[in-house]
């Protein structure tokens, strides 16, 4: 590896050989993007030529220092992982990251001089969303700015069924100005403020709670998860990268994250698939310049935009709207019936590992795991309450999971939600069949980006997000286009 030069040696000495697998999803979403995949399609061949230099790390934190003097820096083995991958394999990802960026640049720039904030802020939507308005994570963070659901709506954000105010880039900017001033009123440091934005002021009190009270944001760094360590050494290498991009031929791809768009107002609620449909241009194009809708709504009374020119033609058409709404639900109605035919709901019983962690006890891994002590006790052969961290418990749990009628027998996901690790592979699964109810009424829901189970369920009373895991078969990981059946009360 190339000389790195680190100026914490115990965050160095974690790092060195333990570096977690580099997370590309943020720049992946980016190029998924309508208008990038437009444009990109456009360049043709001719995007990945130019001159394509190595980039030099043997400075790397004094180059830092220089090049975002109002921000605490650092330079780790992360950083060199990031800074390498997206200097060479994946120039173009960055190559676009950095024309997205000199389209936002000036509006952040302007909101973080408004409120008084260091200028190398202007970074920080680089490493949390790849500039994407439209991004979002599994965790229910959304937007440019990657806010959470409680943060939005503390700052004033409309966040609804219908509306996330989330993926506005103004709103959202203004929103984040305040939220960091706020932040850095409580730690008085920058360092810790971009860690509490990009990781949560509760994750800054664990680690305190590990390190004995550390402030140092260096220090508490090395004992996040690693998902949430994704974003820090991301931000050190686009600040790096974003500096020398002249110097190593990284040219920007100037695309325009949005298209010039008539704007208009919805005389009746409707969907934006209708409107597409009805047009006869592709949804995801609409969804592009509409990145606060969601749920494929348009309530009435809500502004939307619609491609240049295509405003009059909504207009003479919108007449046909009603018609094709109604065919639509038709259509998602017949197709509803075929899968509710094909379905049925099952009770699982497995037995799965869980590795006991630091501040773990008996009653804290009964409750989450729905069980009680005497049954762990009873499992693992235990005769006391006292548990080591690192241990390994069998637990047996059980899950409710919705099966094709023609699957003989249905296997748990690989991901087990509230535990912390894969469950063991076993033969001993317990399957008790439960009929589905015809008076069972449902609705349907498509995922979009950003989208989390919590934030859906926020959006139904009386629903959770493990009901919705339960009800679909599914872990908490979901992914936009994937459609949900939701319970009617």
């Amino acid at each position: 590896m190339r000389g790195v030069r680190s100026f914490l040696l115990p965050f160095a000495l974690f790092c060195v050989g333990l570096a977690p697998a580099q997370v590309t999803w943020r720049t992946d979403s980016l190029m998924n993007t309508w208008p990038v995949r437009q444009h990109m399609a456009e360049l043709g061949s001719t995007a990945g030529r130019g001159v394509v230099r190595a980039v030099d790390t043997r400075n790397l934190y004094d180059d830092l220092k220089r090049e975002a003097p109002s921000i605490p820096v650092f330079a780790d083995s992360n950083v060199v992982l990031y800074a390498d991958l997206y200097g060479e394999p994946l120039r173009d990802h960055f190559r676009v990251l950095l024309g997205v960026s000199e389209v936002y640049f000036p509006m952040i720039e302007k909101e973080l001089v408004r409120q008084g904030l260091p200028a190398d802020l202007k970074y920080l939507p680089m490493a949390l969303s790849a500039m994407n308005s439209l991004a979002g994570s599994t965790n229910g963070r959304a937007g440019l700015w990657m806010l959470t659901y409680p943060v939005a709506l503390h700052y004033g954000l409309q966040v609804t069924a219908a509306v996330d105010e989330r993926h506005d880039d103004v709103k959202s900017t203004m929103a984040a100005g305040r939220y960091l001033m706020d932040l850095h009123a409580r730690y008085k440091d920058w360092g810790l403020t971009i860690m509490a934005f990009s990781c949560g002021s509760a994750n800054i009190t664990r680690a305190q709670q590990r390190t004995g009270g550390a402030t140092d944001y260096r220090t508490l760094y090395p004992h996040f998860t690693e998902e949430e360590q994704e974003v820090l050494p991301q931000l050190m290498a686009f600040i790096h990268l974003s500096a020398q991009a002249q110097r190593l031929g990284l040219e920007p791809i100037d695309v325009l994250p949005w298209e010039p768009a008539d704007t208009l107002t919805a005389e009746r609620h409707q969907h934006l698939s209708t409107i597409a449909k009805v047009l006869e241009v592709p949804v995801a194009r609409l969804q592009s310049i509409n990145p606060t809708l969601c749920n494929d709504q348009v309530p009435v009374g809500q502004v939307f935009h619609l491609p240049r020119l295509m405003g009059e033609r909504y207009v003479a058409l919108r007449d046909s709207i009603p018609r094709t709404e109604a065919a639509l639900a038709q259509d998602r109605e017949k197709e509803q019936q075929v899968v509710e035919e094909e379905w049925t709901t099952v009770t699982v019983e497995k037995s799965i590992r869980y590795t006991v962690r630091s501040g773990d006890n008996l009653s804290m891994i009964a409750a989450r795991h729905h069980v009680t002590v005497s049954q762990l006790k009873k499992w693992n052969g235990l005769t006391s309450d006292r548990i080591n961290a690192g241990r390994k418990l069998l637990i047996k749990v059980k899950k409710r999971e919705r099966i094709k009628v023609s699957e003989p027998e249905p296997q748990l996901p690989d991901e087990e939600g509230p535990t912390n690790q894969v469950p063991a592979a076993g033969a001993d699964a317990h399957v008790q069949q439960e009929p589905t109810s015809a008076a069972n009424s449902f609705t349907t829901y498509t995922v979009r980006s950003g989208d989390s189970l919590y934030t859906i369920a926020e959006h139904y009373p009386g629903i959770s997000a493990q009901n919705l895991m339960e009800l679909n078969g599914i872990t908490a990981k979901i992914h936009p286009g994937q459609t949900l059946r939701i319970p009617q009360p």
